[in-house]
């Protein structure tokens, strides 16, 4: 399996949604460097289709992503520090531009979520979670460490919750993952699907301009204090009342219409 083959690729565009599938069966879905390459690759191509409004994340086989692939990074313990640097770049990469992708995400889990899968769910906007999947962090327990992927959980779930999973490295349930803020919403393993395009079919409804705006502004104010984040947050409400999309949405609402939005993400 090579190539493109890595993943596969399903558009509804009645729901303006396209899904992701990690194809690698065989390996749970392990986050191989081709994967993880062929994965931002991707990202660049839904990010540029005025069709898709937004994506979702799905495993084939058994498992959603059961983490890195431990066959390469002991192929890469005989390497430079340089070499494995620029290796765990191009992670740090494809988990920046998922977390900062301009359209919404999903991460449909029906499966265990470890490691670096757990970490690709966690850059998700939503996670849907079948009753019997499973999430962690279990780097520590093979002598290696969650380094990249903390950094975000800590923003999704704060830092009490981020230090058990990750020194813990324990496996929770869907319901524990709910409690903690790493999953949106728990159901059976038969109404996973429908949950999924209720979600699609809801975020269809929303202005991509506006979703693309409130994405960026969440990301942009990790990085600010509390003044800060809020004279950006003003500079962006007043910019938000002169676009287009905001135009077209107060006067469809006004009008009893449904809006039919002139921008795309």
């Amino acid at each position: 399996m090579s190539g493109f083959d890595v993943i596969k690729r399903e558009t509804r565009f009645d729901l303006g949604c396209a899904t992701v599938v990690l194809n690698r069966p065989e390996k749970r879905n392990a986050l191989s460097q081709e994967l993880v390459s062929v994965l931002s690759a991707e990202l660049d191509s839904l990010a540029a289709d005025a069709g898709v409004r937004s994506v979702f994340f799905r495993g084939a086989g058994a498992a959603f992503c059961a983490g890195a692939d431990l066959s390469e990074i002991q192929a890469m313990q005989t390497a430079t520090l340089e070499q494995n640097l620029a290796s765990s770049n191009v992670l740090r990469e494809f988990f920046t531009r998922l977390a900062n992708f301009p359209k919404p995400t999903a991460a449909v889990v029906h499966g265990p979520a470890l490691a670096g899968g757990c970490g690709l769910a966690s850059c998700c906007d939503f996670v849907l979670a079948s009753s019997e999947a499973s999430f962690g962090y279990p780097e520590v327990r093979i002598g290696f460490i969650p380094a990249i992927v903390m950094v975000l959980l800590t923003h999704q779930i704060g830092e009490r919750a981020a230090r058990d999973l990750c020194i813990s490295g324990r496996t929770i349930g869907a319901e524990e993952a709910l409690r903690l803020g790493l999953v949106t919403r728990v159901v059976g393993p038969d109404a996973l699907n429908q949950a999924a395009d209720e979600l699609a079919r809801d975020l269809f409804k929303n202005s991509p301009q506006a979703m693309a705006t409130v994405k960026a502004a969440f990301w942009g104010i990790h990085s600010m204090g509390v003044d800060q984040a809020l004279r950006h947050a003003a500079e962006l409400n007043a910019q938000a009342r002169g676009s287009s999309d905001c135009k077209e949405g107060i006067a469809a609402f006004l009008e009893k219409r449904k809006p039919r939005w002139l921008t795309v993400a």
